[in-house]
């Protein structure tokens, strides 16, 4: 599919390689169902190079339209008023969303591969990034990681959301802003009013016992991130995704960011589509 990068405006901006066109109402029993349909993604690289790829790779075949959105809320608006066909995120993503809307449902990819989400920082920040190395990797030791996963996560019941939590705030600490999207829910979630909640919060909150230092969260649109840490108006940006399949991996163009290692391993593409 050759694809080409347009701005449209369609009650919010989006970013689409194709047009976007007509009312979505077929009913997708599978993966191979999908082939030649319009699929819905959130822009969350740095670039927005080759997602259409992503997509290709996940069904197997080509789609036919690929429409990137700013945000997940805007993504599955358009799925539920029938602008596109399926919308694709992480497993862990999609999970959270069918089980709280009886209107959706996951078709899993024709193709699974894992990937890995970590933190980025500036290139120039390697005392912080290791630190920050030093915590996750001692969390994942003492199993407390895995706790807080299985407490947001995995097993975060539909009746039961996250609640806004208060970072305790060191006295005389230092301040690192860690930019937050809430696309990655509910890894990554901000309540209703907009505040920070569940995993994040509570990961971060043990990482600043253990290092002595304050986190101020910073809510951010996705594709704003890596412009908001180059300009330092954040440190760290809290989720950043890669496919473990090499040829799709997205990156920046050059190297003025560096990544943490992984603190969570995940399941990609997997397809919300209307019941």
């Amino acid at each position: 599919m050759k694809s080409k990068i347009t701005l449209a405006l369609v009650s919010v901006a989006i970013l689409t390689l194709a047009g976007c066109g007509g009312s979505k109402s077929a009913k997708f029993n599978s993966v191979s169902d999908l082939g030649g349909k319009t699929i819905g993604m959130v822009a969350t690289a740095p670039n927005v190079k080759g997602m259409d790829r992503i997509a290709a790779y996940y069904l197997e075949s080509e789609p036919g339209d690929v429409v990137l959105f700013n945000r997940t809320s805007d993504l599955l608006t358009a799925l539920l008023s029938g602008k596109i066909d399926a919308a694709m995120r992480p497993k862990f993503v999609a999970e959270f969303y069918a089980k709280r809307n009886s209107n959706l449902r996951l078709i899993p990819p024709g193709k699974n591969s894992g990937g890995i989400i970590f933190m980025a920082l500036r290139s120039e920040d390697l005392g912080l990034r290791d630190s920050l190395n030093t915590a996750i990797t001692t969390l994942q030791e003492n199993g407390r990681l895995a706790a807080i996963e299985d407490q947001w996560i995995t097993n975060l019941p539909a009746s039961n959301e996250p609640s806004n939590q208060e970072v305790a705030k060191i006295d005389g600490a230092k301040t690192v802003y860690v930019g937050i999207a809430g696309d990655f829910t509910p890894l990554d979630y901000i309540a209703a009013n907009g505040r920070p909640a569940g995993y994040n919060v509570e990961l971060l909150s043990e990482i600043g016992k253990m290092l002595k230092i304050n986190f101020e969260f910073v809510s951010i649109e996705t594709q704003a991130r890596f412009l908001a840490l180059s300009a330092k108006k954040i440190d760290v940006i809290f989720c950043n995704v890669q496919n473990q399949v090499s040829e799709l991996s997205l990156k920046l163009e050059n190297n003025s960011w560096i990544s943490t290692n992984t603190y969570y391993n995940f399941t990609g593409g997997y397809f919300i589509v209307k019941k």
